[in-house]
C-alpha cells in the first residue's frame, strides 16, 4: 500500500513538471515558423488567404480611402517579418468612395459656413460658442479638421463659433482711419469687431475723394464690440464752395485767428425799402479826399477758460495666466502652435514640434482677459479663457 502511495505521488510530480515544462514553452518561448505575407494593394479575400496558409489570423478595419473598397491599404506587421502560428495580424482596407479638401470656413459666419461645408459634401457635428471680443457674434473662430486636410465625403465637422463681448464686458478701440478708403476702413473694423454704419459726404480740400475724413465714434473712443461706427467720407469741392472742415490751431494765421475770436454779430432791425428813385446826391470832385467816420468799437473778449490738467490713465496692470497642458500620445510629432489674445491684441507665444504626451507648462503674461488656443497638427485642439 505504501509503495503504491510511493509511485503515485511521483506520477503526480511528472505531470506537474511537464505541464510547467509546456506552459513555460508555449508563453515564452514562441515557435516562430511563420511568415507575415505581403497584402498591401491585394483585395481583401486575396490577404485573408494568403495569411491562412501561413497559419495566421486576420482582424480586418475599414477605414476612408480612394483606394477600391475591400483594397487592402496597409497592415500592422511588415511583410517578412517571423511570427509564432496564430498571430493575429490587422489588416486596414479601404471603404471605397471619394475624399475632398475641408474648405476653410473661418472668419465666416456661421450660417455661411455650415452652407459651404453642406454644399462640399460635409456635415456639422459639434458646435461649441465661446466669448470673444475680438470676433463678431456667429462668426466661426476655428474648425476641426482644418483646412486643407482630405478627408470622406459626409466626414463630421466641428466648429468654434464666437457668441460676441459678454455684458459689460470688453471694448474695442476704434482706430484712426482718416485718409483710408472705405473699403480699407469696412476690413479694418470687420476684423477688431466692429461694423461700418451710416457713410455721410462733406467737401474736403484736405484728403482725396472718396477718403474717409472723420468718424463718429472719434478715433481712440472704446465701444463695446458690434457697435456701429458711423463714416464721414470726403468729396471733392463744387465751383466757389469751401472746404468745410477747420484747419487745425497750429496751423491758422494768428491775426486771423484774433479776428475770428473778436467778431460780435449784431441784429439789425429792418428797414424800409424806398419806392421812388430819390435825388442823386452832389458829386464831389475826384481829388477831394472821402471823409469817412471811424468809430472805435471796443469789444469784450473772454478770459480763455483754465485748462484743467488731464489726469494719468494708470497702467493696466499685467496678469500670469498658467497653462497646464499634455499632448496626446502620437505616433509622430506634431506642430503645435499656441495663440494668445488679449487687449493688446493676438500672438503667437509658442510654435514648435511637439512630441506625444509632452507637457506644457508655461506662465503666460496677459493684459485684461486673455483667451489661448492651442493647434495641434494645425487642427484646433484646446481652448480656455483666464481673467
Amino acid at each position: 500500500m505504501g509503495k503504491i502511495h510511493r509511485w503515485g505521488m511521483v506520477i503526480a510530480f511528472i505531470v506537474i513538471i511537464a505541464s510547467a515544462y509546456f506552459g513555460i514553452k508555449t508563453i515564452f518561448i514562441e515557435d516562430k515558423s511563420a511568415s507575415v505575407p505581403s497584402m498591401v494593394g491585394l483585395p481583401l479575400v486575396d490577404a485573408v488567404e494568403a495569411l491562412q496558409k501561413e497559419g495566421l489570423l486576420a482582424k480586418v478595419d475599414q477605414v476612408d480611402s480612394p483606394e477600391k473598397a475591400d483594397t487592402v491599404i496597409s497592415q500592422s506587421l511588415p511583410a517578412g517579418e517571423k511570427v509564432s502560428k496564430g498571430k493575429v495580424v490587422m489588416v486596414r482596407v479601404s471603404k471605397g468612395g471619394s475624399i475632398m479638401p475641408v474648405p476653410d470656413v473661418r472668419g465666416l459666419k456661421f450660417e455661411e459656413g455650415v452652407k459651404r461645408l453642406s454644399e462640399a459634401g460635409l456635415k456639422v457635428d459639434k458646435i461649441i460658442r465661446v466669448t470673444d471680443k475680438l470676433k463678431p457674434a456667429g462668426s466661426i473662430i476655428a474648425q476641426n479638421p482644418a483646412a486643407p486636410q482630405q478627408v470622406a465625403a459626409n466626414c463630421m465637422v466641428n466648429l468654434l463659433v464666437s457668441t460676441g463681448s459678454t455684458a459689460g464686458g470688453a471694448f474695442v478701440s476704434v482706430p484712426d482711419l482718416k485718409g483710408q478708403g472705405v473699403d480699407v476702413v469696412t476690413q479694418i473694423l470687420d476684423q477688431i469687431g466692429l461694423t461700418v454704419g451710416s457713410t455721410t459726404e462733406t467737401p474736403s480740400s484736405e484728403v482725396h475723394a472718396g477718403m474717409v475724413v472723420a468718424t463718429n465714434p472719434k478715433s481712440g473712443a472704446n465701444v463695446p464690440a458690434g457697435a456701429l461706427v458711423n463714416l464721414v467720407v470726403a468729396r471733392a469741392l463744387k465751383s466757389g464752395e469751401l472746404s468745410s472742415e477747420t484747419p487745425p490751431a497750429d496751423d491758422q494765421d494768428p491775426k486771423r485767428a484774433a479776428a475770428v475770436r473778436t467778431v460780435v454779430v449784431k441784429n439789425t432791425e429792418p428797414s424800409d425799402i424806398p419806392t421812388k428813385l430819390t435825388e442823386k446826391p452832389e458829386a464831389k470832385p475826384a481829388n477831394e479826399p472821402v471823409k469817412e467816420e471811424v468809430k472805435n468799437e471796443a469789444v469784450l473778449v473772454p478770459a480763455p477758460a483754465a485748462v484743467k490738467p488731464v489726469p494719468a490713465v494708470p497702467a493696466v496692470p499685467q496678469k500670469t495666466a498658467k497653462l497646464r497642458y499634455q499632448v496626446p500620445p502620437l505616433t509622430k510629432p506634431l506642430a503645435l502652435k499656441i495663440e494668445l489674445t488679449d487687449d493688446t491684441g493676438t500672438k503667437v507665444i509658442k510654435d514648435v514640434m511637439a512630441n506625444g504626451s509632452e507637457y506644457i507648462s508655461m506662465n503666460v503674461p496677459h493684459t485684461g482677459q486673455a483667451t489661448i488656443v492651442i493647434y495641434l497638427g494645425g487642427d484646433f485642439v484646446w481652448q480656455d479663457r483666464f481673467n
